[in-house]
C-alpha cells in the first residue's frame, strides 16, 4: 500500500515539474519564470526525498545542494528585478 502511495506522489510531482519546466520556458515576464524555478526547486527537492524513501537509498545529501542553489538563484533573480543588474 506504501508502495502505491509513493508511486502516485512520484507520478505528480513528475507532472507538477513538468508544468513548472513549460512555465519557466513560457513565462511571460522574468517574475513567472523566477516564481516557476522557485517552484520547481521545490518540487526537485520534494523528488529527492520521495526517491529516498521508496528506494531505500541515501537521496538526502543532494536536498540541502539543490535547496542552496535554488535560493542563491532566486536571491539572484529578485535582485537583478530590482535593480537591474544581479550584483
Amino acid at each position: 500500500m506504501v508502495e502505491i502511495a509513493l508511486d502516485a506522489a512520484l507520478g505528480f510531482l513528475g507532472a507538477s515539474l513538468a508544468v513548472c519546466l513549460i512555465r519557466l520556458l513560457k513565462g511571460p515576464s522574468l517574475a513567472d519564470r523566477l516564481l516557476a524555478s522557485e517552484t520547481a526547486t521545490m518540487v526537485v527537492v520534494a523528488l529527492a526525498a520521495t526517491l529516498s524513501v521508496r528506494s531505500s537509498l541515501e537521496f538526502f545529501v543532494t536536498v540541502p545542494v539543490v535547496t542552496a542553489l535554488g535560493l542563491i538563484s532566486g536571491i539572484a533573480v529578485a535582485k537583478y528585478m530590482v535593480k537591474g543588474r544581479p550584483f
